[in-house]
């Protein structure tokens, strides 16, 4: 009996310190409290399950970041609505001078000039989703449930169709665009069946090049959506909407992909992307707000309602020094003053390095 005690009484302490131990090593890695509910993170090399909660995404990544929020946003502003009414509105595209367009998903692009109302650009579009300018200075727009890429002159707003199918079938749902030195672009085609608009093929992201060329250039994303390059056109990042994650990939030549990397796994309700001149990605997490990493793929900081952004479907800099974040959200068009600028267009008169 005297044996048995002994054991029992070393079993109870060793499980004590061990305990202690745990708890130690928790609070100095700022373990949060914990909800109870396990999900299945799948961002990782093998499937694990793990605790989630609203701090824990990305709270070790925001110790490690670069930056901090800080240093981006000064803690106390809010955005200013500067539009409502839009039904939903995304993919926001700067000009040369900072001006914006943006979509509202009823078949209306709209425009935005710094310190005036927002006014109606065209409505001679069907489901317009996202846009970007190109080095001529052509507007380029994704028309989602219309399956196809077309470009607007701003100035006489004539339409023209550049690309609608490939290999013989037409595109599920263009989604976002982003633009490089050449005039090429790289755009996402998920199906969110829009306007009882059928999948018809596997969701991917395409390279159409200054020629017309068409070529599939990724297929890792199960609903590719975002998608960006860096000023430099050597980095894109896309963004794949169904499961938060931002892929990167080295560009070694227009259409030409290398090193597929998996940078972020925690940005649910994933859509929209942009950049910063750091280096910074800024993605639009839907009713998760706008969600900032670093260049390395560390969560800095969380931009949503107390910042007066309840939702972010996507974002762009703009302004006259580029220096505005405008947001798309929802039914309603925002800006808030940062203190980075953004990226420029290649309107902008950006030289190929």
């Amino acid at each position: 009996m005297r044996h048995l005690f002994f054991f029992l009484i070393g079993t109870f302490l060793s499980l004590t310190a061990f305990a202690e131990r745990r708890f130690s090593e928790n609070k100095r890695i700022g373990m949060p409290k914990t909800t109870g509910m396990y999900v299945l993170q799948s961002g990782y090399s093998s499937n694990r399950y793990a605790l989630w909660t609203e701090d824990s995404v990305g709270k070790q990544d925001k110790e490690q970041a670069a930056f901090q929020l800080s240093d981006i946003i000064e803690p106390g502003i809010k955005a200013t609505v500067l539009g409502t009414g839009y039904n939903f509105s995304e993919g926001p595209a700067v000009d040369a001078v900072g001006n914006v367009y943006f979509s509202a998903r009823l078949d209306k692009i709209q425009f935005y000039a710094y310190g005036r109302p927002v006014e109606l650009f065209t409505d001679d579009t069907f489901d317009p989703v996202a846009m970007m300018f190109n080095r001529d200075g052509k507007l380029i727009v994704t028309e989602g449930a219309a399956s196809r890429i077309v470009e607007f002159d701003v100035r006489t707003k004539e339409k023209r169709t550049i690309v609608s199918e490939f290999e013989g079938l037409r595109f599920n749902e263009p989604e976002h665009i982003t633009i490089d030195f050449e005039n090429g672009f790289y755009f996402t085609d998920p199906s969110y069946r829009h306007r009882d608009n059928n999948t018809v093929r596997k969701e991917d992201v395409y390279y159409v090049s200054k020629d017309g060329e068409i070529s599939r250039v990724s297929t890792v994303c199960k609903k590719p959506n975002g998608i960006i390059l860096t000023a430099d056109c050597k980095i894109l990042y896309i963004v794949d909407n169904k499961v938060g994650h931002v892929y990167k990939y080295d560009v070694l030549a227009p259409g030409k992909l290398a090193n597929e990397t998996l940078l972020i796994h925690d940005a649910r309700g994933a859509d929209g992307i942009y950049l910063d001149t750091e280096g910074n990605l800024y993605v639009g997490c839907s009713g998760n707000g706008l969600r900032i990493y670093d260049k390395a793929g560390k969560f800095i900081g969380r931009l949503a309602a107390e910042y007066g952004i309840p939702y972010a479907s996507s974002c762009v800099f703009g302004g006259p020094d580029f220096s505005i974040l405008y947001i798309t959200a929802r039914d309603q068009f925002l800006g808030i003053s940062m203190k980075v600028r953004g990226i420029l267009p290649p309107s902008a008169g950006n030289k190929v390095p």
